[in-house]
């Protein structure tokens, strides 16, 4: 893969618009003035520039189809360069080869792709929490249908066996009855039991730079950082420029870039696909909440 660099106006940077100077060598970022003088640059000086960006399967999720390329294009023409995938699990019996069988059937997928387990709260055990843990699952997705069970569980076992792991658990909320249980109280309860969870909740749109720190998909992913995975978005400057300056934040979710890259490599261009050569790999990550200070 041919090392090159970006010189561009506006990128996003800490979701804030700054210019940028960034290095790509073996398929991360670098800093450019560590590269050759006869490096070449890749101008994108006419265009915005974003990070990739990095989506939990919650609008389309895969666990629910057999066919899994049209939802993947379709997290591919927004922009997506790492696709969280959720595993429903049903029980703990089996649990490493259930998992495990859900991602062999993501290989060959465009995007590059984590997995994460999706369980029920009563199902929710210490030892669920410490195997994934120990394999570097980035969360756990807990449904939470009943607000007295979720009361009244012994977080504070859940809490010792997030250690030294520190996996966040986050929850899904759909009550059989007409409670309620908002995420501010939902963060207030595991402060009380001191378990790690995420800052704020998942939704349709990518996760936000402080959930990519606390489950410690960043540094890897989601930012322009020296040896993070040069993951991009090019924007046509004329189509977005209202968009940006109106709403930057509406515009990083809902906008369709012209140009999309993973770890270096074209992924796609205007419409134009590379989907059918099964780029993506399975990532992990780092550490929860290690760049959180």
């Amino acid at each position: 893969m041919k090392a090159y660099y970006i010189h561009s106006h506006r990128s996003l940077v800490k979701r804030t618009w700054l210019p940028l100077h960034i290095g790509v060598e073996g398929e991360k970022w670098c800093n450019p003035f560590s590269q050759l003088t006869t490096t070449m640059e890749l101008n994108t000086v006419p265009f915005w520039v974003s990070p990739g960006k990095v989506y939990v399967d919650v609008e389309f999720p895969l666990y629910r189809t057999e066919y899994f390329i049209p939802i993947v294009r379709r997290y591919l023409y927004r922009g997506c360069t790492t696709l969280i995938v959720q595993v429903p699990i049903i029980t703990e019996k089996n649990l490493q080869q259930t998992f495990y069988s859900h991602l062999e059937q993501l290989d060959g997928i465009a995007l590059d792709y984590m997995a994460v387990p999706r369980v029920s709260l009563t199902k929710l055990s210490t030892s669920m929490v410490l195997f994934f843990g120990r394999h570097k699952i980035p969360f756990i997705i807990v449904e939470v249908t009943d607000k007295k069970q979720l009361l009244e569980k012994e977080w504070q076992w859940i809490a010792q066996a997030q250690h030294p792991s520190f996996i966040p658990i986050v929850p899904v909320f759909s009550f059989n009855d007409s409670s309620s249980f908002s995420y501010k109280e939902w963060l207030t309860l595991m402060e009380e039991h001191q378990v790690r969870t995420l800052p704020s909740p998942i939704t349709e749109e990518p996760l936000s730079l402080e959930n990519l720190k606390a489950t410690g998909i960043f540094p890897t992913k989601g930012e322009f950082i020296y040896q993070g995975d040069a993951d991009y978005n090019i924007y046509p400057a004329y189509e977005q420029q209202e968009q940006i300056e109106g709403n930057e934040q509406m515009f990083y979710h809902k906008a369709i870039p012209y140009v999309t890259v993973i770890r270096g490599q074209v992924i796609r261009a205007h419409l134009e696909l590379d989907d059918y050569n099964g780029y993506g790999k399975y990532q992990t990550i780092s550490i929860p909440n290690h760049f959180t200070q």
